[in-house]
């Protein structure tokens, strides 16, 4: 008997929530078919949701499968979806953001206006934040019955693998901070970034401790813009900027840390987001320096909190560099592993959605 095929569709290339799931079912029992990759613009960028539209359609026109997913209401998923729907195809999609909240104007309307429609057609709608079922049921007018909670995980397994350890010395060597006191942010420095506060909150703790070093790991759009904000901020010598690196380097960056750093400023989209990188230091046992916006506050038993001014940040970030503990990040790490990992995350998802997808006991 065949596997079951899944049609599979990415707004963007560089989907963590997408690829994790795309790892785990293709580990399954499944066939997971995606379009035949093509330049389509740079990773991650509107070009790249411009440049698949036609291909994704296509696709969804001339292949077949027995379930049809999408991750991301884009209109280079949702119009291939819409497809696959009218050719007989159980459908899924995976909202995991209010996307037009992280800009504003006439783009916020556009984006907004493209997505609206689109979720509640399919069979199956999956969110990861609680408070975004909310707005699920509200403003895109899904039907309870369609919604399916499925938690945003992190692969823990990477952060115990002696191999990552191995990568620490280079990093040490490139950025001279052998010596320092390490804070480590992670992010793709792009519209989804919160890096202004922290930097401001890093200028109060240089000021108190000349040997904290802030190293942010990431690039994109803005990265230059906020090389020259430290410059602005006279920061830039306790700042280190890597620039893109390979997801899969992430771990070795963190190894070399003594706290992370993670700030949500209070806006609307950051009460809907689950944040990938407040699970990454979680399993790799970091001491968690955040505020207390969004989901944030569902993790204040397992990180280290302060309210959003950047005095108030910087007075918490001071006392982790100076080495506070109370055996939280420990709890964390605990935790990460038992309840955040996409192994056991995807095979709960996957029985479910097999089921309301009509595929339980097929392949």
């Amino acid at each position: 008997m065949r596997s079951r095929r899944i049609l599979w569709f990415s707004a963007y290339s560089t989907n963590l929530r997408a690829a994790a799931f795309l790892r785990y079912l293709r580990e399954s029992d499944y066939e997971v078919v995606v379009p035949p990759p093509r330049p389509h613009g740079k990773p991650g960028s509107i070009g790249e949701l411009a440049l698949t539209l036609i291909p994704n359609c296509w696709f969804a026109l001339t292949r077949r499968g027995d379930l049809a997913a999408g991750f991301k209401p884009h209109l280079n998923v949702t119009l291939p979806l819409l497809i696959c729907k009218l050719r007989g195809m159980p459908t899924w999609i995976d909202v995991d953001d209010v996307d037009h909240a992280y800009r504003t104007g006439w783009l916020a309307r556009i984006v907004e206006l493209s997505q609206r429609p689109f979720p509640r057609i399919f069979r199956i709608v999956s969110y990861h934040n609680v408070r975004l079922k909310d707005y699920l049921l509200t403003e895109m007018r899904c039907r309870q019955g369609q919604l399916l909670r499925i938690e945003q995980g992190v692969n823990a397994k990477v952060f115990n693998d002696p191999a990552v350890l191995a990568k620490t010395s280079d990093i040490h060597r490139r950025f001279g901070i052998a010596d320092k006191r390490v804070g480590i942010y992670t992010a793709h420095l792009n519209v989804a970034s919160d890096l202004e506060p922290v930097l401001a909150a890093w200028r109060h703790v240089v000021e108190r401790l000349p040997d904290a070093f802030l190293l942010i790991v990431g690039g994109g759009p803005l990265l230059d813009h906020y090389r020259q904000m430290a410059q602005e901020m006279g920061v830039a010598a306790q700042v280190g900027f890597t620039g893109e690196v390979p997801h899969e380097d992430v771990p070795a960056y963190l190894a070399v840390a003594q706290t992370a750093v993670l700030y949500f400023s209070p806006r609307l989209v950051n009460e809907y987001r689950c944040s990938l990188k407040l699970r990454e230091y979680l399993a790799a046992g970091l001491r968690v320096a955040c505020n207390d916006v969004g989901e944030l506050k569902d993790f204040a038993h397992l990180t280290y909190q302060s309210r959003s001014e950047p005095q108030l940040f910087a007075a918490n970030l001071l006392r982790l560099l100076q080495g506070h503990s109370d055996g939280r990040e420990q709890a964390g790490h605990g935790y990460a592993c038992e309840h955040l990992d996409w192994g056991e995350i995807v095979r709960s998802a996957e029985a479910e959605i097999a089921k309301r997808a009509g595929l339980a006991g097929k392949g």
